[in-house]
């Protein structure tokens, strides 16, 4: 997707070298070490009702600055470089977590108008075919829900996200494996409301998959 087109650090912006590979990382060779040491998420990640979850990298620093701009500055490239740094996650799992669909986050309708793509969308489908995995949606987001980011409280981002999906039609899941990809894990009320309903969709299992999480503490 975006790849052929930057030329650029994904995280600092500095013009890339031939020395960088910079057509295959996206990044600077100083960057490429800040990750290495700074920014990798280890262990399990709590998803209430998932069989299992994992993210990539801690949503900080730099890396927050590049998810932004991949939400909100119009750089849907950038969802190449996530979505590479989190497939191996997947790749890592495939064994055991056996999916037969890999899946995302809905974003409503004037988001979608306004940003030109679901940023979830993006990052999932570039995960799947990274993996050879069918990728489709399962979900919409309901009509007028408010948007998760703007709630104030943990409290407040549960009690959002238990009414802001809805099943889209003709979506059978049953007994599948799924995994459930977003862009950012915060509270993991977002991924726990999509858990439950992919569940009451059929699904028998159901996995969390983020290129990103909010550090604890």
């Amino acid at each position: 997707m975006g790849i052929l087109f930057t030329k650029r650090c994904v995280l600092c912006g500095k013009l890339l070298s031939t020395a960088d590979d910079g057509q295959t990382a996206m990044l600077c060779r100083a960057c490429a070490a800040e990750i290495r040491n700074s920014y990798r998420c280890p262990g399990h990640v709590q998803v209430k009702g998932a069989d299992e979850a994992a993210a990539a990298l801690y949503y900080t620093g730099a890396v927050k600055s590049a998810m932004h701009r991949l939400k909100f500055r119009h750089m849907p490239h950038y969802a190449d470089w996530f979505a590479a740094q989190t497939a191996p996650l997947l790749a890592a799992r495939l064994d055991e977590w056996k999916p037969d669909l890999v899946t995302f986050a809905p974003i409503g309708r004037l988001h979608l108008y306004q940003r030109g793509y679901n940023q979830a969308e993006l990052l999932a489908r570039a995960i799947a075919q990274l993996l050879a995995l069918p990728c489709a949606p399962t979900l919409r987001k309901r009509n007028f829900a408010p948007k998760q980011s703007a709630q104030q409280s943990a409290e407040a981002r549960w009690v959002n996200a238990d009414r802001s999906f809805l099943p889209r039609k003709n979506t059978d899941l049953t007994g599948k494996s799924v995994i459930f990809v977003d862009d950012i894990i915060t509270t993991g009320a977002t991924a726990a409301a999509a858990v439950h309903l992919l569940r009451q969709m059929g699904a028998a299992r159901v996995y969390v998959l983020a290129p990103t999480k909010v550090p604890r503490g």
